[in-house]
């Protein structure tokens, strides 16, 4: 590590004058853009256009010098002395943060459009888990923004872990990519149409039950009259139709506003691995690029649905340490992954996996079954008793007991097979979630990255001695509800795991 580097005040890149300028013309249009409309609208004279112009003008001229001395004011450094990175910013009061480089928690970039219009970066230092709040720098050079980065990440390892400075430096010398993965665009149509199954059964069971309430309108009483009731039949079948024909243009519509919002949210996915670390980059409107290490890495989840995995795409979601209000930013989603990628980056993350010597499987006792069953029983009675006490639903009784038998036998069914599904799994060095029947979902959790256990035995679970469980972690909890208490001395196995472990948690 360089001891000069960065040690002097810097500035951002020129360009981020530009930036600011932009920032506060748009936050100011999202502020007044009601009055202009409205001065618009309200036909003004051409003298009142000369002034609304000239007072534009002037607003300009006063946020460009603002946006200049926001630049001028806005410096940063590395205190070696006292192993902090300092930022200042301010026109009328000057705002002093100074972040020790055992707070830091995460360095990675962010691109706007606009960003990659003006060829710079947003370099945010992430300090979760403490007080203090993340640190955005929003307009810094590709070049600086990799070697503030690393500088940074360095300085946060040797603070943590007692590295040596030559340790540091041969780890910044070797840069050698071990593999990429890119997600093209068949990819990314796929995840959009696979994701999208939800909203597709929603409109058709919408679409069944208004074609049933055209008919019953139509045929509720008895046509005697031939005619009559040909030419009603025909405005039924104009009327399905119609209805048929909104239904596709409504799941079409659907499917595309998903895959929109996947191309927005992931394009451009790339996932390189090097030794030490594992970026992540992705995003069209805002572009992301995160570093992944190892030791940050709290909780992993697998997710995939039957029709993802014919097209053999999974996600990952990726947890990282964070404090309680934080959890779910600190959460990074990875789709469109074969089952090959997912195995490079299970052995990455958890590269001693494969070492347990031994494994033991708990499954939940089936009075939670039971639960889950009166659960989705419940909304069945709402419907009857709608049906019965009030003219909101108007079905024959037929129809209602088709649809209650219906609804029961899916709901049984799917509660049976998540029941089953359901599992976890207990070795060495790890801690395994298995559940989903449709959307099956693994987590994984290192045992010295455990903070606490939760063991809760509500009063119903007395009789049949079974017990809740929560591992609770720096990235959120793993549950298991309806246990048996045999679970209870690996509870005390995994508490004993992560009090002896040396290895940091974060």
């Amino acid at each position: 590590m360089n001891p000069e580097a960065y040690s002097n005040a810097q500035r951002q890149s020129i360009a981020g004058i530009l930036l600011i300028f932009i920032s506060s013309l748009y936050k100011l249009f999202r502020t007044f853009w009601a009055v202009g409309a409205y001065l618009l609208v309200s036909g003004p004279s051409r003298n009142t256009l000369i002034y609304i112009g000239l007072g534009l003008l002037f607003i300009g001229i006063l946020t460009f010098i603002y946006s200049y001395l926001y630049y001028r004011k806005f410096v940063f450094y590395i205190d070696y002395k006292r192993e902090e990175f300092v930022l200042e910013k301010g026109i009328f009061s000057t705002e002093n943060t100074a972040i020790p480089f055992d707070k830091i928690q995460q360095v990675y970039f962010k691109r706007s459009i606009l960003q990659r219009i003006i060829k710079v970066y947003s370099l945010i230092i992430d300090t979760a888990g403490s007080n203090l709040k993340e640190v955005e720098i929003k307009a810094i050079s590709g070049e600086d923004a990799n070697k503030l980065s690393k500088i940074l990440l360095k300085a946060k390892a040797k603070n943590t872990e007692e590295n040596s400075i030559e340790e540091s430096l041969e780890t910044e010398d070797n840069n050698e990519v071990f593999w990429t993965h890119k997600v093209g665009f068949l990819t990314l149509l796929k995840i959009g149409i696979s994701t999208n199954y939800l909203r597709g059964l929603s409109l058709v069971f919408a679409f069944v039950m208004t074609i049933y309430n055209r008919v019953n309108t139509y045929f509720k009483d008895r046509v005697e009259d031939v005619e009559v009731y040909f030419d009603q039949f025909s405005g039924v079948l104009q009327s399905i139709g119609f209805l048929a024909l909104l239904f596709v243009l409504l799941l079409l519509l659907s499917i595309s506003i998903t895959i929109i919002e996947v191309f927005i949210k992931y394009y451009g996915l790339t996932i390189q691995q090097n030794k030490d670390k594992m970026e992540v980059e992705m995003g069209l409107k805002t572009n992301t690029k995160v570093s992944l290490q190892p030791r940050r890495l709290q909780l992993m989840r697998i997710k995939t649905n039957p029709v993802q995995k014919r097209f053999n795409l999974y996600e990952a979601q990726i947890s990282l340490s964070s404090s309680e209000n934080e959890l779910q930013k600190n959460k990074i989603k990875i789709p469109g992954l074969g089952k090959e990628i997912v195995k490079k980056i299970k052995y990455f993350l958890y590269p001693e996996s494969s070492k347990s010597s031994f494994s033991t499987t708990f499954r939940p006792d089936k009075l939670l079954l039971f639960r889950k069953i009166s659960l989705a029983v419940l909304p069945v009675l709402i419907f009857l008793a709608l049906w019965y006490f009030t003219d909101f639903i108007r079905l024959k009784l037929w129809a209602v007991l088709a649809v209650a038998s219906l609804y029961m036998l899916a709901a049984l069914s799917l509660q049976i097979l998540a029941f089953r599904a359901r599992k976890l799994i207990i070795t060495e060095e790890f801690l395994q979630k298995k559940t989903g029947f449709w959307n099956k979902t693994e987590e994984t959790l290192e045992l010295f990255k455990i903070q606490s256990i939760s063991v809760k035995q509500p009063i119903w679970y007395k009789r049949k001695n079974l017990v809740n469980v929560v591992f609770h972690t720096a990235g959120g909890d793993l549950n298991f509800y309806a246990v048996n208490r045999d679970i209870l001395q690996y509870v005390n196995y995994v508490l004993y795991k992560a009090e002896v472990s040396s290895k940091n948690w974060m």
